[in-house]
């Protein structure tokens, strides 16, 4: 009979850290249903832009701020979730009907209500900023390996999802050049295209919240694999 008690005792002393934990799934809930409403504003935005420039990156040149001594954006580009940027390679901007296309394909990409987020990764290797005037609506980067772009909101950053015909809009639009790939391929010998790993369907791993605690997640070592 003391166990009736002690059970009672029990669920009693867990009842707080249940209330807890309902409370944290509301706050993350709502902060998953702003954020989705900010992707379809922001797309809305975009599809508008007079101005459109995308660019090669380095996959190899994350770095801080200072590392790049105050070089101006003609040389550098943000990759805003790891708070870093990376080298500018080349840069083109791009005519009104390729403009069109682009804008079209990434704001419905864009305003899509759920995300993975891609793999827990990310080799910069294209990015693009987007202009209406010279008002700057959007600058990010490109992962082809992890199947993830950058996306900023007004308080942080996290990854959207890609697809193939983005990644065909921008390797026609500016190439990537064989000496990039095999340099990419000689220091990741193991890493392929998300359409192409194992298991495909799925991130290769759980990707990070944006919205638990706000963090941002840093670039993973060399020995990183898909």
């Amino acid at each position: 009979m003391k166990l009736i008690p002690l059970l009672l005792i029990t669920l009693y002393m867990c009842l707080p850290c249940i209330a807890q934990k309902d409370l944290d799934s509301e706050f993350y809930k709502a902060i998953e249903k702003a954020e989705a409403k900010y992707r379809v504003g922001k797309a809305a935005l975009i599809k508008k832009a007079d101005r459109v420039v995308v660019y090669l990156v380095d996959f190899d040149g994350i770095s801080d701020d200072d590392v790049f001594g105050g070089g101006d954006g003609s040389e550098t580009i943000s990759i805003a979730p790891y708070g870093k940027r990376t080298k500018i390679l080349s840069t083109k901007e791009i005519g009104p009907g390729d403009r069109k296309r682009l804008l079209e394909t990434l704001s419905k990409k864009i305003a899509e209500p759920k995300h993975t987020g891609g793999a827990f990764c990310h080799f910069p290797i294209h990015g693009i900023r987007i202009y209406a005037g010279e008002d700057l609506l959007h600058e990010g980067t490109f992962c082809w390996v992890c199947g993830n772009f950058v996306f900023s909101y007004p308080q942080g950053a996290g990854w959207l999802d890609t697809n193939a015909e983005l990644k065909k809009i921008f390797t026609k639009l500016i190439p990537i050049p064989q000496s990039e790939l095999d340099r990419f391929h000689k220091k990741y010998p193991g890493a392929k295209p998300k359409g192409e790993q194992v298991g495909a369907d799925q991130p290769a791993t759980a990707p990070e919240s944006k919205s638990e605690g706000n963090q941002k997640s840093q670039p993973e070592s060399e020995g990183r694999s898909q």
